[in-house]
């Protein structure tokens, strides 16, 4: 036998007997369309020019082979028709072609959307698109604390699913209170004798337990100043069940003397209004109103609600008597301060204001000059009592220090202030007075040469009366 007489390793004599089960891959011809990988194994000579002349054509009986991606695609499980397809690679014409389907949830509608800007955490104080769990949780009272989630690790709670870094705890729910016992775990405020309870406290402790007292039985409303963010358990009662659970959530700490007040984040916000978690956590030092919820005397701890503080503050100056109309001066109370954005609380409503209605000067960071806790004067400029809608501006309430600037500061003059951003080449500088010059650099000098916060001297060149703009020239730093 000698190497004419074998046809791809198998015998000629043997190829007209092959079993069915044999692979054939070897004997398909590639049309034009399957040109590529494929292209590079070795093909079969035409009928009639092998080397062994043998005819291998198949028999009458079997069914007509099929091309080798029409028999890949026969091996793939078929897929349900979708109805809003425009029609299946076989459909299309594209039999032979090999690669995936494209998805129609990638359409080009989405490659055209223009990507939405995404304001940095710290200027995220809008409230959030959805459900909250403040509408079917009302808190119970402190669960056991030997279990409570550590600070760094994100608090348990149904809202907030996204922002849970850490491996969510598993819920409990709560075992059922002893009899004689309520769900807080504690003995009922009105059932203590308060008076031995108190017999030992000095004067200014019993001044804050009579405050706290008055609070819970009459819901006058308190004002306090938050000192930190802890983590608790509480026992909550979930609306749409009825079972008391044990969820773990951040609380506002609030300590006038002795006693330590926890508002939880589901207090803290008015339905509808309920801001993201880094918002409390950055809400140190801020002066709220509350109303207290509970009481454990024995322990020492009170719960406290934000939310029925700033619904009584509402309706407080909703009834006014007299009512409110525009350029009404006002105080707001600063809450917490973003980069570009601050968070204010104004007659009960939380309103976000940006750095163009918080000053006239120039600051590239507002937390250089605003922080929690602090009072400031505010105007109000639109103010609807159906819709509860109310706008304020904290630059309006004090006097446009462009007014007169033309006086103070005439064209030529020298004055020196104080870099406070930059932004296209150009460098905000303000002047003593806080107006606002928008200057450029001189020939010899460079952005290198100057940053924020260095002392400079500049010239008035220009001045844009319709605009309220000041224009100048550094010349040297100071």
């Amino acid at each position: 036998m000698t190497m004419d007489d074998f046809e791809f390793g198998v015998p000629t004599e043997e190829m007209t007997a092959l079993p069915e089960g044999f692979p054939e891959a070897g004997l398909d011809v590639p049309g034009p369309a399957e040109y590529g990988a494929d292209a590079l194994i070795p093909q079969p000579p035409e009928d009639g020019d092998g080397q062994g002349g043998v005819e291998a054509a198949p028999s009458p009986e079997e069914p007509p082979k099929k091309k080798r991606a029409s028999r890949k695609k026969a091996d793939k499980p078929e897929e349900p028709p979708a109805e809003d397809a425009a029609g299946s690679v076989e459909d299309s014409g594209a039999e032979d072609t090999v690669g995936p389907v494209e998805d129609s949830s990638t359409s080009p509608v989405a490659e055209d959307a223009a990507p939405v800007e995404r304001l940095p955490e710290a200027d995220q104080l809008d409230p959030e698109a959805g459900d909250s769990s403040s509408d079917t949780l009302d808190v119970m009272g402190l669960a056991a604390q030997e279990d409570a989630a550590p600070m760094d690790e994100p608090p348990v709670g149904d809202n907030e699913p996204a922002r849970q870094s850490a491996p969510q705890r598993a819920e409990r729910v709560a075992p059922r209170p002893k009899a004689g016992r309520p769900a807080e775990g504690h003995s009922s405020l009105m059932s203590l004798k308060l008076n031995e309870l108190d017999r030992g406290l000095t004067e200014q402790e019993r001044q804050e337990w009579n405050d706290i007292y008055a609070s819970f039985r009459a819901k006058s409303v308190l004002t306090g100043r938050i000192i930190g963010v802890d983590g608790q358990a509480f026992n909550v009662r979930n609306r749409e069940t009825g079972h008391v659970e044990r969820r773990t959530m951040y609380c506002a700490v609030i300590i006038a003397y002795r006693v330590k007040v926890l508002i939880p984040e589901t207090e803290m916000w008015v339905p509808g209004e309920e801001r993201p978690a880094h918002v409390l956590r950055n809400m140190s030092g801020a002066e709220i109103d509350y109303v207290i919820l509970d009481v454990d005397r024995e322990g020492g701890v009170a719960i406290g609600s934000r939310r029925m503080g700033a619904m009584i503050k509402q309706r407080a100056f909703d009834t006014a008597r007299g009512g409110h109309e525009p350029s009404e001066k006002l105080t707001c109370r600063v809450l917490t301060v973003g980069p570009s954005r601050c968070l204010l609380e104004c007659a009960g409503r939380d309103l976000t204001l940006r750095y163009q209605d918080m000053s006239y000067a120039s600051y590239s960071d507002l937390r250089e000059k605003y922080h929690p806790g602090q009072t400031l004067d505010c105007v109000l400029k639109e103010y609807d009592r159906a819709s509860g809608r109310m706008v304020i501006s904290v630059k309006e309430a004090a006097p446009n220090p462009f007014e007169g600037a033309r006086q103070r500061h005439p064209l030529g003059s020298r004055r020196q202030a104080v870099i406070s951003g930059k932004y296209g080449g150009g460098v905000f500088c303000t002047l003593p007075d806080d107006t606002t010059c928008l200057c450029l650099y001189t020939a010899q000098h460079t952005d290198r040469d100057f940053r924020e916060g260095d002392t400079v001297i500049l010239v008035i060149v220009k001045y844009d009366m319709e605009r309220s703009l000041i224009y100048g020239r550094i010349l040297s730093k100071w």
